[in-house]
């Protein structure tokens, strides 16, 4: 026969499932804080890969006479032969990535377990933020990019150095406000919702704007400018959003917190 003691100490089904609602209950209050714990986390390991590439282009300008590296192999998607290939050394995915002594896309385009590296967890190519679809097996999807509007036509007294396809475009110097002036972003992958329904369809090319950034830090994104600072800001002050705007889904213009151009008068 069991004695008293043996059974004060034990469990009723009624205190089980008291226990068991408090620890619901805790577990409720908690998850929230952690997956916003995470969330930033996510956001700050974003900046710092968007800083370590502005960081890589200095370095690269400062030894190129202060020319930039091509923004990509060719004006719409890279594939992975494109962006492995030797004439494409001077893109930024492979000259930066030099600068900073990590893997460029010619060592991630070479075989099917190398592509698969490319979207590893940790690779300053990517924000940690960001979700993947099949997609990105087919071709490299860049959820961090260069600014797309950097790069064009201007007046320099010095020749550019010739690239596979035509010169680099910019000097650092031919920016005018370089504290307002966007280097890298965030940039939509396939798969990832838009936050304009007038953006174009997110397909995380090495190169973008405004049409292309992702909210995905809580309705916010992360650019780096070109003095080298990078910063938060939610979608609203990055992207028109106003539907009756000739500029809706792209950049906002005139420019306010962010610059497309290398001079801000003309129009992104």
């Amino acid at each position: 026969m069991p004695t008293e003691r043996t059974k004060s100490a034990a469990f009723t089904l009624t205190e089980l499932l008291v226990v068991m609602a408090i620890l619901a209950v805790v577990a409720a209050l908690l998850f929230p804080a952690f997956a916003r714990v995470k969330r930033s986390a996510q956001r700050l390991a974003c900046l710092n890969n968007l800083k370590q590439w502005t960081l890589a282009a200095k370095l690269y300008a400062d030894d190129n006479s202060d020319w930039l590296p091509r923004e990509s192999a060719i004006d719409g998607i890279n594939t992975w032969e494109m962006a492995g290939a030797s004439t494409n050394r001077d893109v930024w995915y492979n000259a930066l990535a030099g600068k900073l002594t990590i893997a460029g896309m010619i060592q991630y385009a070479q075989t099917p377990s190398s592509q698969q590296g490319f979207y590893s967890r940790g690779n300053l190519f990517h924000c940690p933020s960001a979700r993947f679809s099949d997609v990105a097996a087919t071709y490299p999807n860049f959820s961090l990019a260069i600014n797309s509007k950097l790069m064009g036509d201007f007046e320099t007294d010095t020749p550019p150095p010739p690239g596979p396809i035509g010169p680099t475009a910019l000097k650092m110097s031919q920016i005018d406000l370089p504290a307002k002036t966007a280097l890298f972003l965030d940039c939509g992958v396939p798969g990832e919702e838009r936050i304009s329904p007038f953006q174009n369809p997110y397909t995380g090319q090495p190169k973008a704007c405004a049409n292309q950034f992702p909210g995905r830090h809580n309705n916010a994104g992360n650019i780096a400018f070109a003095d080298g600072h990078v910063a938060t800001l939610t979608v609203k002050v990055v992207v028109e959003m106003d539907p009756s705007s000739p500029y809706r889904g792209g950049a906002i213009f005139p420019p306010g917190e962010v610059v497309w151009r290398p001079d801000p008068t003309q129009v992104p």
